[in-house]
């Protein structure tokens, strides 16, 4: 980055990368601070606050890439944590005669260690020791590779009335021998302001002073004096008070130095000499500000033509007069006429082997409560009531005409044991066997297309008594999820896990229900809505790891979060009937249908007998576009391009297209092989349902970037005024501004691109904070 900026004709400073906004001079005149800079280690840019055609960023990483890293770093960030932690408990404690201590002239203290003549300073974080720094005699420190040294602090322990923080061990020790404080050690001047909100946390009331370290040497070669600068912001950051050494008779830069030369008691006087920070003028800190990112991902618009031609006019009806969005119901019928299908029949989406797909589906749908969900599901849903209807009337009529038969039954049993009694009577070795044999029927089972609220255990006995499957519909979806989120629920969750796949067998063992309740295979289609507001924090929880990190999620192939229509118009009208009575026709055929009637074909057993599901392939046209598309997907699965949650939930549209093909060809009345015809329409909804799919997965800062930008626009129209402050946003409860942590989400991405400035307000209690607006926001539209 310092030759970007030499390039540009600008004296390059030291490189800090902290992720935050630095000044730099870009002239010879005093004060001129027009140059900026921003570097977090793995992106960087930098500009002219003058120069508006000069902004340059490079480094960049694609939000899928950075995530990995993210996740990679956090796998190693927790194993280094463990190593450290078990180093530092493996040794002993440091003694006086440590050779760095000795000739740094202090004491050791409580949690210091030793490895032979090398000190370890063990790092901790709020959850513990997460790194450590080895100190050699000849004061050379190196810190624990890849150890957690960002906001990681060693506590030397003492009076903690008022608290002292220091960048290294030795000046903190000295700083501790004079005052017998508690005295935190950064390592580090570029983790000075972390540990120090962390200390301000832990005494809110405290008056809290920087040690700060005085680096003039540096500053004559670099024009750069990092310690001062460094304990300065600190200071400010958190209200505190900062303290630099001043030296009479001798030179040096910490308060080490200055115990060393010139003792205790100068470091003392310097030490109860701490003033409130430079305060630096706003204009001069601020750097131009970055764009803010779109919120949400765009998605693209459904086309009716997606659905199965006879189910068309039916969905465009109830769309137009309901005027909801119209994927609402269009993967709601998707998923039930997916599950009506179940395991009647499969497709074989190669040629030659055995790879069954399943069309059971599971469907999510996202939107705010008002934009008709809850209706579009329910009206989709009317055919596979009315089958459900028809169903529990059959039953009905059967468990009549059953429990007279069972009385018959009982009658006929009766009487062949009283004829046995007349004859064994007469002749005590007669053979009466043909007058006891009496009949015992089996009990009509109720068929089920649907369930709504039940657990794991009663709906894997109703799957054994439906063993084409059944479909899962939750209004508010989300709170199955998080119930299946709970360790105790870890075998609902596999349950669950394993019905996705349509063909995986199952056991329960329940004592109270008896042992080995076998389900050959189990197949659960899954229907359900939510609000963008749950389903960000689920994804975000989600993707952080952990349990829930195991694809459940990603199940969801019809997941969509579509837009809201900014246009409305009134609708009084009858539905259409014919395009119903069609739509009906076509569930109640695919219900009944027999697909080994249908030109399916069947596996045979060693014996030549007809075993296991039909099945259907593509034909030729079918399995080329396929063949085709498969080859893209997986090239994009294996680039390394895509979020590792999205990569997962795109290597699950290997069910989702044979699925949809089937689906469509089935629910259309076809007959053979699945045709090109059907397999152009699923292609076509797995590249509308990517769309969807990437919104869902960037949803996690979408709400903040949301909220960000509905401050920005009060701050612009002069509805807050400086210094804001997080009531003064929350007090009005404008639209997307009610909820505190909302407003705080929204405020933080405002200071981290720019916009906003931290400023802290002593108040002799508790300090306030207050944020101060770039100047250029005043001046935009």
């Amino acid at each position: 980055m310092q030759n970007e900026i030499r390039k540009e004709g600008y004296q390059p400073p030291e490189i800090i990368t902290d992720g935050k906004f630095h000044r730099f001079s870009t002239s010879d005149k005093p004060g001129d601070k027009a140059g900026w800079y921003k570097h977090d280690g793995k992106t960087a840019s930098f500009g002219d606050w003058r120069r508006t055609d000069l902004k340059k960023t490079f480094g960049t990483e694609t939000p899928e890439a950075r995530q990995r890293r993210i996740n990679a770093e956090t796998e190693l960030h927790k194993q280094k944590t463990i190593e450290a932690k078990q180093f530092c408990e493996s040794l002993l404690d440091a003694s006086p005669d440590n050779p760095y201590l000795k000739r740094k002239g202090v004491k050791p203290c409580p949690g210091l260690k030793a490895d032979g003549n090398v000190l370890i300073v063990p790092v901790s974080g709020t959850a513990g020791i997460q790194s450590y720094q080895r100190i050699y005699p000849d004061g050379g420190k190196y810190n624990f590779k890849d150890g957690g040294m960002q906001g990681g602090f060693f506590i030397i322990p003492g009076n903690e009335g008022k608290p002292y923080i220091a960048e290294g061990i030795a000046t903190a020790l000295s700083v501790h021998e004079a005052t017998g404080a508690i005295v935190f050690v950064t390592f580090s001047a570029g983790n000075l302001e972390a540990v120090a909100h962390i200390v301000r946390d832990k005494y809110p009331n405290a008056e809290i002073i920087i040690a700060g370290d005085d680096d003039h040497e540096k500053a004559l070669k670099t024009g750069k004096n990092t310690g001062r600068i460094a304990a300065e912001a600190a200071a400010r950051s958190i209200g505190a008070k900062v303290a630099f050494p001043l030296f009479t008779t001798g030179r040096g830069k910490d308060f080490n130095d200055l115990h060393q030369t010139e003792g205790l008691g100068t470091v003392k006087v310097c030490l109860e000499g701490a003033r409130e920070p430079e305060q630096i003028k706003v204009e001069d800190e601020w750097p131009e500000p970055l764009p803010l990112p779109d919120g949400l991902h765009p998605v693209a618009s459904f086309d009716m033509a997606l659905m199965p031609e006879v189910l068309r006019p039916w969905v465009s009806d109830i769309v137009d007069r309901m005027q909801c969005p119209p994927e609402y119901v269009a993967v709601s019928v998707m998923v039930a006429l997916g599950s009506i299908i179940g395991r009647k029949v499969g497709i074989r989406p190669q040629a030659n082997t055995d790879w069954t797909v399943y069309p059971n589906m599971w469907g999510l749908l996202i939107g705010r409560p008002g934009v008709i969900k809850s209706p579009a599901m329910e009206a989709a849903l009317a055919p596979l009531k009315r089958l459900s209807a028809e169903a529990m009337e059959m039953y009905s009529r059967e468990s009549k005409e059953y429990e007279n038969t069972v009385i018959i039954n009982k009658l006929r049993a009766e009487a062949g044991e009283k004829a046995a009694r007349s004859v064994l009577k007469d002749n005590p070795n007669a053979d009466v066997s043909h007058l006891l044999n009496s009949q015992q029927e089996d009990p009509p089972i109720l068929k089920r297309y649907m369930v709504n609220d039940t657990t794991a255990a009663a709906l894997g006995e109703l799957h054994r008594q439906n063993p084409n499957g059944l479909l899962v519909f939750r209004d508010e979806l989300l709170s199955l999820l998080k119930m299946l989120d709970q360790p105790e629920n870890s075998e609902a969750r596999g349950f669950y896990l394993t019905s996705w796949n349509g063909d995986s067998p199952y056991i329960f063992d329940r004592i109270s229900r008896g042992m080995n309740l076998y389900i050959p295979a189990v197949c659960l289609s899954m229907l359900g809505s939510t609000q963008p507001g749950r389903i960000s924090q689920y994804v975000k929880g989600t993707l952080s790891g952990g349990d829930s990190d195991d694809g459940l999620l990603q199940r969801f192939n019809l997941i969509i979060w579509p837009d809201s229509s900014a246009t409305w118009k009134e609708v009084d009208r009858w539905p259409d009937n014919e395009a119903k009575r069609m739509a009906f026709d076509s569930f109640v055929r695919t219900s009944s249908m027999v697909f080994s009637e249908k030109n399916a074909m069947q596996d045979r057993d060693f014996n030549g007998k007809l075993e296991g599901t039909p099945y259907l392939r593509f034909d030729q046209e079918g399995l080329g576009l396929f063949r085709e598309w498969r080859q893209d997907l997986e090239t994009k699965l294996r680039s390394g391009e895509l979020h590792p949650a999205l990569e997962s939930h795109l290597a699950k549209y290997r069910k989702l297209v044979p699925g949809i093909a089937l689906i469509t060809h089935v629910s259309n009345g076809y007959t053979g092989p699945v045709g090109k015809e059907s397999v152009l329409m699923a292609l076509a909804w797995s590249e509308y349902l990517e769309t969807h799919a990437k919104r869902v997965y960037g949803s996690i800062t979408a709400p903040e970037v949301e909220t960000a930008k509905r401050i920005l626009n009060k701050i612009k129209n002069r509805s807050l005024k400086e210094p804001i402050t997080t009531r003064q946003i929350l007090r009005p409860q404008w639209s997307g501004l009610s909820d505190i942590e909302d407003i705080k989400a929204g405020i933080k991405t405002l200071q981290d691109f720019g916009y906003l400035t931290k400023k802290i307000k002593n108040t002799g209690g508790r300090p306030s904070e207050e944020y101060e607006v770039h100047p250029i926001v005043w001046g935009q539209k």
